[in-house]
């Protein structure tokens, strides 16, 4: 049987992860308790990087879609999208290119409760770079494309990324779009409406009256703790319960296990 293949562009960074340790113990009385960063993981992620390498653990082909400098950090996401099983024919990397370093720092807060930071860079630069298809570049892409995607995953509202769904989906594939938030909300509803399927977090959209102005969609939000919930072609919100886990190591990433797993479902009724 020949596996599904999914496109994929986005966000792509090199997650640089620490873990905070106290030697002397923490006291919520003190102004600062001396630390130590122990750093834990260095390898790709991001929304789209993260996906990229989880489907094919599922059994399903992912083509991420990016340009990185030639840093070391640079050319190690590519190393690992590769690593994770991604084919990586529409992943370069040359001096044009852009790379996110992401470092994350997982710690207490003042009172003593786990928190995380996160911090955006690029190498050699405390500003993140990033290089999207553009969308003048596109309509080429589409055109040399030798395969018919099952389905295309995008989590940025740029319009290179955006107008490829748009051509995507006039093909007939199906197009699922996983945005950060809608402060841009001019670009997110151009986003949205070449979308089939819109899976966001409830902690960065809280209205979701937009909703209702497509009624041709699947959205899902998830909630955290309290679950997740979906409204399918403006049938109203239906909420699924969530299932108890009281092993919890670390919940980064778990909304795109989320995606990666739908994804993957959906793929198998096709």
């Amino acid at each position: 049987m020949t596996k599904k293949r999914i496109l994929g562009t986005g966000n792509f960074a090199l997650d640089i992860i620490y873990q905070r340790e106290y030697p002397e113990g923490f006291d919520t009385a003190k102004k600062r308790n001396p630390f130590v960063d122990k750093k834990i993981i260095e390898e790709v992620g991001n929304t789209c990087g993260n996906v990229m390498c989880m489907l094919p653990y599922l059994g399903v082909e992912t083509y991420p879609i990016g340009h990185f400098d030639e840093s070391e950090q640079g050319l190690k996401i590519t190393a690992d999208l590769k690593r994770y099983g991604a084919n990586t024919r529409f992943v370069k990397n040359s001096k044009e290119g852009g790379t996110t370093l992401m470092t994350c720092i997982h710690k207490l807060d003042a009172n003593g409760q786990h928190t995380m930071s996160h911090r955006a860079t690029a190498p050699n630069s405390r500003f993140p770079k990033r290089k999207q298809l553009r969308k003048d570049e596109v309509q080429g892409f589409v055109d040399a494309l030798d395969f018919k995607p099952d389905a295309y995953f995008f989590d940025v509202s740029d319009a290179g990324p955006r107008e490829l769904a748009k051509a995507l989906k006039e093909q007939g594939v199906l197009v699922y779009y996983e945005p950060e938030g809608n402060k841009e909300m001019n670009k997110f509803l151009k986003c949205v409406e070449v979308s089939d399927v819109v899976k966001f977090s409830g902690t960065n959209i809280l209205d979701t009256s937009f909703v209702a102005n497509y009624p041709d969609k699947l959205f899902i939000r998830t909630m955290g703790e309290e679950g997740m919930e979906f409204n399918l072609r403006g049938q109203g919100w239906q909420k699924i319960a969530p299932v108890p886990n009281n092993n919890v190591v670390d919940w980064e990433g778990a909304g795109d296990w989320t995606s990666s797993v739908f994804l993957a479902e959906l793929c198998k009724l096709n």
